[in-house]
């Protein structure tokens, strides 16, 4: 495992765990990963509840649940770009099709995160024991190489390049059944 190039809080630390142990490295991306990610989609879900409970009694259940839902859509195609979320980037991962060998789909990506939701603590175990694959990446046909390592300000200009793809329609009807399903399980006071 290469020394990593960048510079941040932990930086020597996790490199000295690192290269103990070389699963650490990839577990640690995947924490960072959810870190990166509470930041982005935390702020969001609390401008949303504060509209949802400034509104609640124009809004029907369905606009309610999916904005209840945007932060967590969010969180799941984190690595819609290049196969690459913002912590893989900065730790040298990508995400790649196990048949190709080139970069994750767009919704490949969103299919290998939809069991992050649900069992986050299980594929942190999964990924202990596997580094190249956790049960999402079964679940996609995906596995997750070492690539070289990006600065975060390559989201933007990776993010300017974006353009429509047929494929994003497919992630937003998964999105919407994955939801739905969730939102018959959830507690019925949260619906209310």
């Amino acid at each position: 495992m290469s020394e990593t190039k960048y510079k941040g809080i932990g930086h020597k630390e996790v490199n000295k765990l690192a290269s103990i142990n070389p699963r650490f490295h990839r577990i640690s991306s995947m924490l960072l990963d959810h870190i990166f990610m509470t930041f982005t989609v935390v702020p969001l879900g609390v401008l949303i509840f504060i509209i949802l409970f400034q509104f609640q009694e124009n809004l029907n259940k369905w606009i309610v649940l999916s904005l209840m839902f945007l932060p967590f859509f969010i969180y799941l195609n984190k690595d819609i770009l290049n196969g690459k979320s913002p912590a893989k980037r900065i730790m040298g991962y990508q995400v790649m099709d196990r048949k190709t060998e080139r970069p994750a789909s767009e919704l490949q990506c969103f299919i290998r995160n939809l069991t992050i939701c649900i069992i986050w603590p299980i594929e942190v175990i999964v990924g202990l024991i596997n580094p190249e694959r956790r049960l999402g990446d079964y679940l996609a046909n995906t596995k997750v190489i070492q690539a070289e390592k990006e600065k975060l300000n390559s989201l933007w200009s990776e993010l300017k390049k974006m353009r429509f793809k047929p494929s994003y329609i497919g992630i937003v009807i998964i999105g919407i059944i994955y939801f739905y399903g969730l939102s018959l399980i959830m507690p019925a006071p949260m619906l209310e």
